[in-house]
């Protein structure tokens, strides 16, 4: 259960309004709502999950209560500790039992991203495109169970290696994955097959389903990374609960074949699955699909070096949204950049739009300024050491998305970012800079601005941004980059930070 359900649950056994419950743990009622409904999270080791486990402590006092309640922890490890804790130390564990595996979830995926290099295909693993997997196949070919679904799969994907000219493959599916990740030697083949389908010039569009549990998304989402930054892959997410009882899977090759399945639950062992060649059997699939994805909302969109003007459209529309934002970067932010730097480093570069780059740069700082009278900006900050600085080895932040070639701070340059990071200190109560010694996940950046979206990316070469506006993907980032900062603080003051600042810009001087 998520901790939506959890509350949920808690509040109608003992009938409990959001009003009553703010009261008693000295929270907002809209801020109660929102955590019913799921569209904000828990960090962890927040006071209120306390709170509210003394509360509904006092209010469980009927057998029926505490009989719901002993079922719904049925699922939970709590249950191992129902006969020995007392209530109030349980429903505290079972409250918070969720927070550290999404804080984990996330930690994963950015380390995975940040570590992500293309590799190079294993000749021994690759597949011979000149030798299918299938032999001549009829307008419907049937397989069954497991394997007939992997058998079917491969067989498409073969198929599609063969067309004459590149498409846009439709991919869904929200049947029990384990069809896909179970077997290794299966996993090597299609992950081989489908690298090779795309490095032919074809695309993909898949409609992904997040009403699967938080980290098991985090977990597809991670096993899609070194797709996601080939950058020939939109992927979507149809928005509303469903109840899962039967499932579907359709994987569409528009011009030439279709893959579909059904299942009822978990089960896809005894699950008969088609491949079609037919034309009208495919577009009537394609049909169907296309219904299915008028419903749905892009999951996320995807930028590389190679479409840096639509980087660019992004970051002008993700910040230009009102909210409080943290981020979380191996360098200094290019929005704390001061104009002088930023002339400097854009001078640097051949391309031929460098002044239209500039101008926007300082609409960004401009909005960033204006921002910071209304909203919080914070950002978690790890320093380089002085001899990278001083050789002229610091990267300028995602330098890659704006240039064909990387750019690099050269001291000066640092020395008077950093001396603007104090100054935006002393003169901006919003804006706050959490310093770390700790190179926690190093090679990743994580921005997020609070019920608006996230950016995440890959700092190193290749780089890659992801950005998600999905409203769960969202808390449940914020959540943590909040965790991070209550984690990495300390009770720090300002004033300390600023001076930790200048003593480090002191030492830069040549």
């Amino acid at each position: 259960m998520t901790f939506a359900e959890k509350l949920d649950l808690l509040m109608n056994i003992t009938k409990t309004s959001n009003s009553m419950l703010a009261r008693n743990i000295s929270l907002d009622a809209s801020f109660i709502s929102r955590l019913r409904r799921g569209t904000r999270t828990p960090a962890r080791n927040v006071n209120y999950i306390q709170a509210m486990a003394e509360y509904f402590t006092r209010c469980c006092k009927t057998d029926y209560q505490k009989a719901a309640l002993r079922e719904a922890m049925k699922s939970s490890f709590i249950e191992q500790q129902q006969k020995t804790g007392n209530l109030e130390e349980l429903l505290y564990k079972w409250l918070g039992d969720e927070n550290q595996a999404r804080s984990d979830s996330i930690n994963k995926l950015l380390n995975d991203l940040s570590h992500f290099q293309f590799k190079k295909t294993d000749p021994l693993n690759a597949v011979d495109t000149h030798k299918p997997y299938y032999q001549a196949v009829s307008e419907v070919e049937e397989y069954y169970g497991t394997k007939g679904k992997q058998e079917a799969v491969l067989t498409f994907l073969s198929i599609v290696l063969q067309s004459k000219s590149p498409q846009t493959l439709l991919l869904y599916s929200d049947e029990d994955m384990g069809w896909l990740t179970e077997n290794p030697e299966f996993t090597l083949k299609w992950s081989n097959l489908l690298a090779q389908v795309l490095k032919s010039g074809h695309k993909i569009k898949i409609i992904h389903t997040v009403n699967r549990d938080f980290n098991e998304m985090l977990a597809a989402i991670r096993e899609w990374v070194p797709l996601y930054m080939t950058g020939t892959i939109e992927p979507y997410y149809y928005p509303r609960i469903r109840d899962g009882l039967f499932r579907r899977t359709l994987f569409i090759a528009p011009d030439t074949a279709a893959v579909t399945s059904g299942s009822v639950g978990n089960s896809t062992k005894k699950a008969a699955n088609f491949l079609f060649t037919n034309k009208n059997t495919v577009k009537a699939l394609i049909e169907e699909y296309n219904d299915l994805l008028s419903r749905c909302r892009l999951l996320m969109r995807i930028y590389t070096p190679f479409g840096n003007d639509d980087y660019l459209a992004l970051l002008a529309e993700f910040e230009g949204e009102e909210g409080h934002a943290i981020v979380k970067t191996d360098t200094l932010t290019n929005v704390t950049m001061p104009p002088g730097v930023v002339k400097s480093v854009l001078a640097r570069i051949e391309n031929p739009a460098r002044e239209r780059l500039l101008s926007y740069q300082q609409i960004r700082i401009d909005r960033f300024l204006d921002s910071l009278k209304r909203c919080r900006f914070t950002e978690i900050v790890s320093l380089p050491d002085q001899e990278n600085i001083l050789a002229g080895k610091v990267l300028v932040s995602f330098s890659d998305m704006l240039n064909d070639n990387l750019l690099f701070y050269t001291p000066g340059e640092y020395r008077q970012h950093l001396q603007n990071i104090i100054m935006l200190l002393k003169t901006y109560d919003n804006y706050h800079v959490h310093l770390t010694r700790n190179k926690h996940l190093d090679g990743s950046m994580v921005y997020v601005r609070e019920d608006v979206g996230v950016l995440m990316g890959k700092t190193m070469p290749p780089s890659v941004v992801f950005a998600f506006n999905e409203g769960n993907m969202t808390a449940a980032f914020w959540d943590y980059m909040n965790h991070l900062i209550n984690e990495k603080s300390q009770c720090i003051s300002r004033e300390h930070t600023i001076a930790e600042l200048e003593a480090f810009a002191a030492g830069l001087k040549i």
